[in-house]
């Protein structure tokens, strides 16, 4: 097992590749576990690179300049959890967000097994366009 400090090391390290698909396969494990909070632009538990791979070609149809912004970071045994701002504009309206998260990664041998994702997803749907009083799937 990787200390906690080389597992925030890691960490650090996909944040700052800001999407380089070479950062993404180093650092990321192949059976990797990403899970999208309820509520988010298409949300659901993605499996494996190719999964995680979809659910940024899905996000980015829906939004331009997308950052994710981690401000402070939180490590234990093989846990670093990290929280943050995402901030984007949505294609679709052309508004901008600014939005919380928390993020719980999990490591095993300097490799991302699991995300679990929290998100202040009204910030997005907001910017979406997206009605509160209706149901959202």
């Amino acid at each position: 097992m990787k200390s906690s400090n080389e597992n925030v090391a890691v960490v650090r390290r996909l944040y700052e590749a800001r999407g380089n698909p070479e950062v993404i396969r180093q650092v990321l494990a192949p059976n990797v576990c990403w899970e999208v909070v309820p509520g988010f632009p298409h949300s659901d538990v993605y499996h494996g690179l190719s999964g995680v791979v979809d659910f940024f070609t899905r996000l980015s149809s829906d939004f331009e300049e997308w950052r994710t912004e981690p401000s402070e970071f939180f490590e234990t045994a093989d846990r670093v959890i990290a929280i943050g701002t995402y901030s984007a504009r949505a294609k679709a309206t052309g508004k901008s967000f600014q939005a919380r998260f928390a993020h719980v990664w999990t490591l095993r041998d300097g490799l991302i097994t699991r995300l679990q994702q929290c998100a202040d997803t009204a910030q997005l749907a907001k910017a979406l366009g997206k009605h509160f009083s209706k149901v959202q799937e």
